[in-house]
């Protein structure tokens, strides 16, 4: 299962998890995007599904799970990948409660209904991986750069909640694990990563001095989804 599958970082772990011999449902509120991704995985020869879902609403990620297992009969992996960010940046002293909701909404409670529904089909099969995908952000804050307040606390809530189910559920065989990606070209943020002013600020300070393709996660998606990451727990890849 991939959340937020329709574009960006999710239409790529999703891609990436069939080429690597997955099945894949694909989640997120654009319906047209995730059906773009579905077919992109049926050319690749494997099964997928698209599942119309707001993971900040805990019926849609329950029936997400119920929906995985009906079809597939399982569940293996999970990336909770789904995620926004405020719709410009404004330190705390401006944010809205309603920004401070919403965004805590996505980022972080759909991580929760997600990976909850998600472990009680994994905890059965004594087996699992989930992926929750954490920011940059989530371990040092953005304020030298722009304030983006709500997502860089969503995102350290993240970081901690990986810390805490790794340790939980290894016992019982699951993997927790999560991603923490510095800057990549994407939709999030209204697509403001394409604009020429911010691709060279970020570029300035970057150390590869550029900003990274989506694609360029694949390789660390596939390592957290497989075999190769059966003995780690509660750790970021950054």
């Amino acid at each position: 299962v991939v959340t937020g599958a329709a574009t960006g970082l999710g239409a790529v772990f999703a891609e990436a998890m069939a080429e690597a011999g997955a099945d894949v449902v694909c989640a997120d509120i654009d319906a047209k995007g995730t059906r773009k991704t579905v077919m992109k995985i049926k050319k690749i020869g494997r099964k997928a599904i698209a599942v119309l879902c707001d993971v900040s609403k805990e019926d849609d990620c329950v029936r997400l799970i119920k929906k995985t297992v009906e079809t597939f009969g399982r569940l293996d992996i999970l990336f909770n990948n789904a995620g926004i960010v405020e719709s410009e940046p404004k330190p705390l002293h401006e944010c809205t409660t309603k920004a401070w909701n919403s965004v805590l909404a996505v980022d972080l409670q759909g991580v929760f209904y997600c990976s909850r529904e998600a472990l009680k089909i994994m905890v059965k099969q004594k087996s699992g991986k989930i992926i929750n995908i954490a920011s940059i952000f989530g371990l040092t804050g953005s304020g030298h750069l722009f304030p983006v307040p709500v997502y860089n606390t969503a995102k350290g809530a993240v970081v901690n909640l990986t810390r805490e189910l790794g340790i939980e559920y290894a016992p019982l065989g699951i993997n927790v694990n999560a991603i923490c990606p510095g800057f990549f070209v994407t939709n999030i943020g209204g697509g403001k990563s394409y604009t020429p002013e911010f691709d060279e600020m970020v570029s300035g300070f970057t150390p590869m001095g550029r900003q990274a393709q989506p694609e360029e996660l694949k390789g660390a998606a596939i390592f957290l989804a497989s075999a190769a990451s059966n003995y780690m727990c509660g750790q970021l890849l950054v």
